[in-house]
């Protein structure tokens, strides 16, 4: 992991609006979350997430294609305004999945006082997870995106 060139506030309240997790909230609650953002890059083949650590954060792709496998064998390869350990955040286990970089991938890191902060001060937000969550299980439990893990 390797330190990217800093995103300006701007440029990261516009990777936050294209996330369907966070496109019902007003402009100023998503420039008060990309303050809170952490930027990290990876290189091809980096681990992101491990399977069985703590989940305390949830990461948003930027840009690059990271891949998600789960126990099972479960493979996804997700990119840039999708999600992952959002599970973890919302509801505290282990993660259940490992997911590392396929290239060169820049993610904004999300730790879970932020997200815990966010859903306590914005219902709209809440909202906006929960139906996302809703739509992603009724669709057969994976929607192209965000990643069903943890």
């Amino acid at each position: 992991m390797s330190s990217p060139q800093q995103m300006v506030t701007v440029e990261r309240v516009a990777v936050l609006r294209r996330v369907e997790f966070f496109n019902r909230a007003p402009g100023h609650v998503l420039a008060s979350v990309a303050a809170e953002a952490e930027e990290m890059s990876f290189g091809p083949g980096e681990v992101i997430i491990s399977a069985g650590d703590p989940g305390d954060s949830l990461f948003i792709v930027v840009r690059g294609v990271i891949q998600v496998t789960v126990d099972e064998g479960f493979t996804n390869e997700l990119g840039p305004g999708t999600v992952v350990g959002e599970l973890a955040v919302l509801v505290p286990e282990l993660r259940s999945a490992t997911v590392h970089s396929v290239v060169d991938s820049l993610l904004l890191r999300l730790r879970k006082p932020v997200v815990d902060e966010l859903l306590l001060d914005h219902p709209d937000v809440a909202i906006g997870i929960i139906a996302t969550l809703v739509r992603r299980f009724q669709g057969g439990g994976r929607a192209p995106a965000t990643a069903d893990h943890r």
